[in-house]
């Protein structure tokens, strides 16, 4: 075969590899670890093959996560890192020390996954697919540790198969309550469900309903619940991310890990579309996920001290608390523009733009130059990870 043909030949093979991938979307969100369990059973137990560390939470899990792997890596440790959603590629959500994973080798974790599929008769949803290339990816790369997001609730998430040495709850708040309940102690419930026996459980919530759900699940479970309520300064912009910060520092340390480690660990993360900045023809651009109520308060402070007049570019999912979300970001803002970063389950660029100051652009690309071309000097970008991968990857290629 010619070396041109031998590269057709892969390119097919990996876009049906990805569409193979993309199917398993329409199969939805379905609850549960059954599918997951016969898969990795299938597959050999890889889960197994390292020590892991869960992060649930609502909002603060990925940056928490995303520090934690960084110590973990100062110290000396082979760490594998999984994360959800991709903000530009979907390689983003695995990484094996600090890098993501190879093209070639995903290719061959989403054979083999199919392969297990087809062989015991089960469709994984998309998510559990997702997870088990991550288990599958740091068996084969040897890690020693996996530090593992969690991807919805945590009772039933995929990743809740892996019996961690560290159980680690961000703040928790109202989201995906049409699964995980309408009340914050229903939700809480869920997301205490990482816990295991024989983990250490930490969390920086400070909600006395959410603490008393935690405490009595890690009282069953043996093991004793460490609240921390300090901060530890951080690269990552926001004053919040200080207390995610201390939930990270706090984790390393009763894993035993040393001072110097932390310290670089905490110095060198990097975690982007959270309130990352950048330059863009002249003028300061943010991006933030905010796509959730709590999330949003928690970036206000930080954009009151951003120079008038500022311009919004906002884009949600329909299914998030859309109404929350904008009082508390539009009354923020000079200029909205409303986009749609993943239709069709983003809420209408249309019924977003219903305020006197706003305008509907439900291309994204098109917004983010609306927005260059208004006289603010500030622009920030919120409402959904999918806008804040669309903003990254728009203004990545004319950043200066």
């Amino acid at each position: 075969m010619s070396g041109v043909d031998s590269d057709s030949s892969l390119i097919t093979h990996h876009s049906s590899l990805l569409s193979y991938l993309d199917s398993l979307q329409g199969s939805g969100i379905r609850p549960g670890l059954s599918r997951i369990r016969a898969m990795l059973r299938a597959l050999g137990h890889p889960e197994r093959a390292y020590e892991s560390i869960i992060v649930a939470g609502t909002n603060g899990k990925g940056s928490t996560s995303s520090m934690i792997a960084s110590i973990l890596r100062e110290s000396g440790k082979r760490v594998g890192f999984y994360t959800s959603p991709h903000l530009v590629d979907m390689r983003e959500r695995w990484m094996i020390d600090g890098a993501m994973i190879e093209p070639r080798l995903l290719d061959d974790l989403i054979d083999e996954l199919r392969s297990a599929a087809d062989h015991i008769g089960i469709t994984p949803t998309y998510f559990e697919a997702m997870t088990i290339i991550a288990f599958i990816a740091f068996a084969r790369a040897q890690c020693e540790i996996a530090v593992l997001e969690v991807g919805m609730g945590g009772r039933l998430d995929a990743t809740n198969v892996v019996r961690p040495i560290a159980a680690v709850i961000t703040p928790i708040g109202f989201d995906h309550t049409e699964w995980l309940g309408n009340t914050i102690r229903k939700i809480a419930r869920e997301k205490a469900g990482v816990i295991h026996r024989g983990a250490i459980a930490l969390t920086s919530n400070d909600d006395p309903v959410v603490l008393d759900v935690l405490r009595k699940r890690a009282k069953q479970f043996g093991s004793p619940l460490i609240v921390v309520r300090d901060e530890h300064d951080t690269p990552l912009a926001g004053d919040f991310q200080r207390r995610n910060a201390a939930l990270a520092v706090a984790t390393a340390r009763k894993l035993g890990i040393d001072e110097t480690s932390i310290e670089r660990g905490v110095a060198n993360t990097r975690w982007r579309g959270r309130l990352e900045h950048l330059r863009a023809r002249g003028k300061d651009v943010w991006i933030d996920g905010a796509h959730n109520a709590h999330a949003a308060r928690a970036i206000v402070p930080f954009v009151e001290r951003l120079p008038r007049p500022r311009t919004l570019v906002f884009g949600i999912m329909s299914d998030k608390e859309v109404g929350e979300v904008e009082s508390v970001l539009y009354p923020l803002f000079d200029h909205i523009i409303t986009t749609e970063p993943f239709p069709p389950r983003s809420m209408s660029a249309a019924r977003l733009a219903h305020v006197p100051n706003a305008i509907a652009e439900p291309d994204p690309e098109r917004a983010f130059e609306r927005a260059l071309a208004s006289a603010a000097p500030a622009i920030f970008v919120a409402g959904s990870l999918y806008l804040a991968g669309a903003a990254i990857a728009f203004f990545d290629k004319i950043a200066g």
